[in-house]
């Protein structure tokens, strides 16, 4: 017996979209097609289904669901790793919400909080975010987050929030490109990468390694890819290979 797209998706709880996007990486490859060019999946697709939605739920990344279903990663070892990410996580969650704790009684008068504290939680977040970068791509990293901070030392908190827009908008419209069948190297995804280009080099300017690292991290790094693949479900492996495009033909 064999079960459409459609089927599955409806009896699974998740989309098509993200079955076609398993399809495309090799997660979850269909037994074959059926009139029309409808994807099939057989029973044993839908016990591998079962597997990486259930690693899915438990924050566990793609690329690691991968090695697990391809027995190159001990299962338990890969839950208990993304154990001590959470543990992590919920360290650092705690850290800014007592920084808003403080914030708060601050504001109503019923603490002191000198100048410092006031980003205290942001500030170690920031310190580990980078340190857990040097880990991954080497002392390099340092140096970009050094040329960020001297750039927008003089922000306000306007020119932030306005970058991020800016970011998320250029985000969405990667995404649209995406969804209609555009390919990495297509002159309207390079024009847009220019524009992520551009938007990067106000903070710091990388090079073509540099770049090519950073496409790597929005994969890579799970705060990044689920930013990216919250817009459209593999953009940030998409937008990864379209930024190796640029960089090679522009960057140095």
């Amino acid at each position: 017996m064999a079960w459409t797209t459609a089927e599955v998706a409806r009896m699974s709880g998740t989309t098509a979209r993200t079955l076609r996007h398993y399809d495309a990486v090799g997660l979850l490859v269909p037994a074959g097609t059926g009139a029309g060019g409808v994807r099939l999946y057989e029973r044993e697709h839908l016990l591998r289904l079962q597997r990486i939605l259930l690693l899915r739920a438990l924050g566990v990344p793609l690329a690691v669901v991968g090695q697990v279903l391809a027995g190159q990663r001990d299962e338990a070892a890969a839950l208990r790793a993304h154990a001590d990410q959470l543990a992590a996580e919920g360290a650092r969650l705690a850290r800014l919400a007592a920084t808003a704790r403080r914030t708060a009684d601050h504001l109503e008068g019923d603490t002191d909080m000198t100048e410092q504290q006031f980003f205290e939680g942001l500030a170690r977040d920031r310190d580990q975010y980078e340190q857990d970068l040097v880990v991954q791509h080497g002392e390099g990293v340092r140096a970009a987050f050094a040329q960020a901070r001297e750039r927008t030392a003089g922000w306000s908190r306007e020119d932030f929030e306005r970058a991020g827009r800016e970011h998320r908008e250029l985000a969405e419209r990667l995404g649209a490109v995406m969804r209609r069948g555009a390919a990495p190297g297509d002159e309207e995804v390079q024009a847009l990468v220019a524009e992520h280009h551009a938007g990067v080099a106000a903070h710091w300017t990388p090079d073509r390694s540099a770049y090519r690292g950073l496409a790597d991290t929005y994969v890579e790094d799970d705060r990044f890819r689920a930013f990216h693949d919250d817009v459209e479900a593999g953009l940030a492996a998409w937008l990864r290979e379209a930024m190796g495009v640029w960089a090679d033909a522009h960057l140095t």
